[in-house]
């Protein structure tokens, strides 16, 4: 099957489908989607694209054609209607196989609507670091990743999310073979509207992920992030770590989801969510879930959400910093647990400066 016929196929289902469940809490549903449309024409975009080491890239027809049956595979077409009109619009598509180690960075910079879909396969024992970093304005956006990491193989992917857009959906989901890992970091400033999932299966035995993520929503901005984890080897373990800042009449919501199968031996699952309020109009919602169908586990799962200290506010100003000096430097060292977590200098430093554009530095 061709690009083409594939896209033509997605248009016919996008009338025949409902968009995305949400987070509900009584009497409130928290994200609520626009109505997007299949457009009349898709003009390929083209993304920066700089790789090194033993890598293979590919992108638009030819890259459609290496995924073969894995474009789509852990992202199906028919999971919702945004799927489909993701599917529909596609205007970028990438093709990565990793043979052993390698650096690819992908830089989006788009003055219009941008759909973008990106296949990563590793083969056995290889290393990958891998960043994706989205800059411009448009109306529109859908980011779809699919990785597939075979026996013993790592990669670290980072992404960087600060389009002016009114409305971004990103979906990221990875399936990891024997001994495998994948370390994920997501950072969210742009987006009236951003929605954010990012799912790992921890098919194999001995496979691991660390889940990070930042996002920052000011102004009147809603940023919605899930992080899910499926733990169905033996002998694996997930870590995930997300810190948020909302300010103005901004929204925050998370969902953390640890699901261990029954037949997922020896298994360790731990989240942490923390939130900073800095407005009292500003609004937070988070749920973390633990689903646990197999006793030998170790497992935990926490969400906080508090204002500045102030006896903190209080130390620094006695060190001669004003209100807003005090409050800039309370921030910046709240997203600095994570940030320290983050092995890629460079993609650090991305995050770092979009904490102080925020804060208007």
């Amino acid at each position: 099957m061709s690009l083409e016929t594939f896209k033509q196929k997605a248009k016919e289902l996008v009338e025949q489908l409902d968009n995305p469940a949400s987070i509900r809490t009584p009497g409130r549903t928290w994200t609520r989607y626009p109505e997007l449309s299949v457009a009349e024409k898709d003009d390929a975009f083209e993304p920066e694209i700089k790789a090194k080491g033993e890598i293979e890239v590919k992108t638009g027809a030819e890259a459609f054609e290496a995924a073969e049956e894995k474009f789509m595979e852990l992202l199906e077409v028919d999971e919702n209607k945004l799927n489909a009109v993701h599917v529909a619009n596609l205007n970028s598509v990438i093709y990565i196989r990793a043979e052993g180690r390698a650096e690819v960075s992908i830089k989006y910079r788009a003055e219009s609507d941008l759909f973008n879909h990106l296949v990563v396969e590793t083969e056995e024992s290889a290393e990958l670091q891998i960043t994706e970093s989205f800059e411009g304005s448009a109306e529109n956006v859908t980011s779809f990743d699919e990785f597939y990491l075979s026996e013993n193989s790592t990669v670290n992917y980072g992404c960087v999310q600060s389009m002016n857009a009114e409305f971004i959906y990103s979906r990221k989901k990875a399936v990891l073979e024997d001994y495998s890992k994948i370390n994920w970091l997501n950072s969210s400033f742009g987006g009236q509207l951003a929605r954010t999932k990012i799912e790992t299966i921890l098919k194999g035995d001995g496979t691991e992920t660390e889940k990070l993520a930042t996002w920052y929503p000011t102004g009147q901005q809603h940023i919605d992030t899930s992080l899910h984890v499926r733990h169905m080897g033996e002998n694996t373990k997930c870590q995930m770590d997300s810190r948020a800042v909302v300010d103005g009449e901004a929204r925050s919501v998370y969902e953390g989801l640890q699901k261990v199968e029954e037949v997922a031996e020896d298994t360790s699952s731990f989240q942490d969510e923390e939130v900073l309020v800095l407005s009292d109009k500003a609004e937070v919602d988070a749920s973390p879930k633990l689903m646990i169908e197999n006793p030998d586990v170790e497992a935990s799962h926490a969400a906080s959400t508090g204002s500045i200290d102030d006896k903190k506010q209080h130390y620094i100003q006695s060190r001669g910093l004003d209100d807003n000096a005090a409050e800039k430097l309370i921030v910046k060292g709240f997203f600095e647990p994570v940030l320290q977590e983050i092995e890629l200098p460079e993609l650090k430093e991305k995050v770092r400066r979009q904490v102080r554009k925020k804060l208007k530095e």
